[in-house]
């Protein structure tokens, strides 16, 4: 068979989008093609074809991974060839080439599996169909920078895997003993141990990963299908406001396992429904067509448990009287940045931030009896959370007498509006009978004492206008006032 080197060019014929549990995206090169959702065909069983599929994430070697696939390697034995290779390459997503290189040849830096169905004498093949852990394209069996575990026989029992059948593969990476494992048929068959983050990527762990494959003077179809791989699968952490409920998404297994049970539907299927009360770490071991386990976890934060909010109030407390202005305080645990706030009342007093952490509250209304403050706090999950300050609201919003005395005795000695509100915009005019002015005020804290200009007023009936604003309200009170002496 003649051998087909690698050429490193553009071959991509189009962009496949699919969606796994991920929303991974793969690049189509070449002869490649989608089968499914899970399932594409590399080469078809046709001479002088190249088909990649490469995904456009790129993934961290210093952090574990597990690959478990189905691969399909033709039907044609000794009319068969190339195979096929899992890659990894930081190069690009459309590298691929035809022939014994089985699209992966001189890809450097790279590191690969190679599944590899043709005997290529010059490159020191072994006469059974075999694999081979490979480094920077090198499937030169006869070079001994390029071969780092292997080449052996690919299947344990049988020489030929041209043979028309889906085999399982399972190619685990342990980033923390740094050991690549490759099992075929469910039997370990190589492994290779060796830091090839530094070793082979320069230090720099980012990769593309993907499979490809090709054909020269002789072919075979080949076939990828996901069962479970971690760069995709992987179980993100979730987060759900209290009461509420999420679906755990596993899969790539024939038996599941959930720990903690508590909370969940049913522990023992891929997809159980979570409703937790409070935040918790799930792990689940899968079982594998091959009776082995791998296993994940996925954090289900409660955000329920994650804050509180009080009310405070200053002064604190729980009788007060109609117009009181109370300075209103939430307190968070943990106090931390992303939270909303929405205060109301059940008798209608203001607030003079309704939308922030701290607000003044100005019991402003004519409603006397039982008021209701709460504020909703909102985390950035969109989890709410209430508070709720009761108080009890006494006598009349403010009073005007009509009637005093100033004479000394401590007793209805002064004149004005009394109240515990603040007031806004106030005025104050009085007058004689004669419609002369005798006091005004824009002070609310001053009040006529009954004097005018240096003398005590006499008795007499006067009149009076006031304007004002307490909270969000507007009030305009005139009458007439009685001086006693």
């Amino acid at each position: 068979m003649i051998k087909f080197l690698l050429q490193l060019s553009l071959l991509m014929i189009f962009l496949f989008t699919m969606s796994m549990e991920g929303q991974a995206q793969f690049f189509l090169n070449g002869s490649a093609v989608a089968i499914n959702d899970s399932c594409y065909q590399l080469t078809p069983a046709t001479n002088s074809q190249v088909g990649s599929i490469w995904n456009g994430d790129l993934v961290n070697l210093n952090e574990s991974f597990e690959v478990i696939v189905d691969i399909f390697l033709g039907c044609e034995d000794l009319q068969g060839a190339d195979g096929i290779v899992f890659g990894l390459q930081p190069v690009s997503t459309s590298i691929g080439g035809s022939g014994g290189g089985i699209g992966f040849g001189d890809v450097q830096p790279s590191l690969g599996v190679e599944f590899d169905t043709y005997q290529n004498a010059d490159f020191g093949d072994p006469f059974d169909d075999h694999m081979t852990i490979i480094r920077d394209g090198v499937l030169n069996h006869n070079l001994p920078q390029g071969a780092l575990a292997g080449p052996v026989q690919a299947s344990a029992t049988a020489a030929n895997v041209e043979d028309c059948q889906y085999h399982a593969l399972r190619l685990t990476w342990d980033a923390t003993a740094q050991t690549l494992s490759a099992y075929f048929d469910c039997e370990l068959r190589l492994t290779y141990t060796g830091d090839i983050v530094n070793d082979i990527f320069g230090g720099d762990p980012l990769v593309f990963w993907g499979f490809t494959s090709g054909t020269g003077g002789l072919n075979n179809e080949h076939e990828i299908c996901f069962n479970y791989i971690s760069f995709i699968n992987e179980l993100v952490d979730q987060t759900i406001c209290p009461g509420e409920e999420i679906q755990l998404e596993s899969g790539g297994g024939v038996s599941y396992s959930w720990s903690p049970a508590e909370g969940l539907s049913d522990p023992t299927i891929a997809n159980p429904i979570a409703s937790p009360t409070e935040t918790t770490l799930y792990t689940v071991e899968i079982i594998d067509d091959c009776g082995i386990p791998f296993f994940d976890d996925v954090l289900v934060t409660v955000d329920n448990d994650q804050f509180t909010v009080n009310i405070g109030s200053d002064p604190n407390e729980t009788t007060v009287p109609v117009g009181t202005e109370l300075n209103l305080s939430t307190f968070l645990n943990p106090d931390v940045e992303g939270y909303t706030f929405s205060w109301s009342s059940m008798l209608g007093s203001t607030f003079s931030s309704p939308d922030s952490a701290n607000t003044v509250l100005t019991v402003a209304t004519e409603d006397t009896g039982a008021e209701t403050i709460s504020v909703l706090v909102t985390s950035e999950a969109g989890c709410v959370q209430e508070a709720i300050l009761d108080l009890v609201v006494t006598g009349p919003l403010y009073s005007i007498p009509n009637i005093f005395s100033p004479n000394g005795d401590g007793n209805n000695d002064i004149f004005g509006v009394f109240t515990a509100a603040t007031l806004t915009n106030y005025r104050c005019e009085i007058y004689n009978r004669w419609g002369k002015l005798v006091y005004e005020s824009d002070d609310y804290t001053a009040f006529w004492d009954g004097n005018y200009e240096g003398k005590t007023a006499p008795s007499d009936e006067y009149l009076y206008q006031f304007s004002f604003g307490i909270g969000a309200f507007t009030f305009t009170e005139g009458g007439s006032l009685t001086l006693l002496r």
